[in-house]
């Protein structure tokens, strides 16, 4: 399981975001170990409040894999492309067990929709 370790957030008070509090470790299809570490903030995933009747964005299958890539986005933009790591996004969803269709859409949305958090 490319997961190594279990998804531990924290929810910071009064804000939308979440923190994590044990570092999460992913390996990639190619093999890249990718460590969010503790501290790290996130909102998971993105999604506009409008979508959340189809993609929730605390599904408990894209937990993990949207904590993933808000770091790759955040953090790791000088080893990763936006296409890898959209992805790999898209792969951690499917290994977590959503459906392709859902996962599908997840990833036309971040491929779309991710291009300003990006080139931030």
């Amino acid at each position: 399981m490319p997961f190594k370790s279990d998804l531990e957030l924290r929810n910071r008070p009064g804000q939308d975001q979440w923190q994590v509090s044990r570092p999460l470790e992913y390996l990639t299809r190619g093999l890249r170990l990718i460590v969010v570490l503790v501290g790290f903030r996130t909102d998971l995933a993105s999604v506009p409040r409008l979508a959340w009747v189809i993609v929730p964005r605390d599904h408990p299958k894209a937990r993990r894999p949207a904590v993933v890539h808000d770091f790759i986005y955040t953090n790791l933009t000088h080893l990763f492309t936006k296409a890898e790591a959209d992805q790999i996004f898209y792969e951690a969803l499917l290994e977590e067990g959503m459906d392709k269709p859902l996962a599908w859409l997840m990833w036309c949305a971040v491929r779309i929709g991710g291009r300003g958090k990006w080139s931030k």
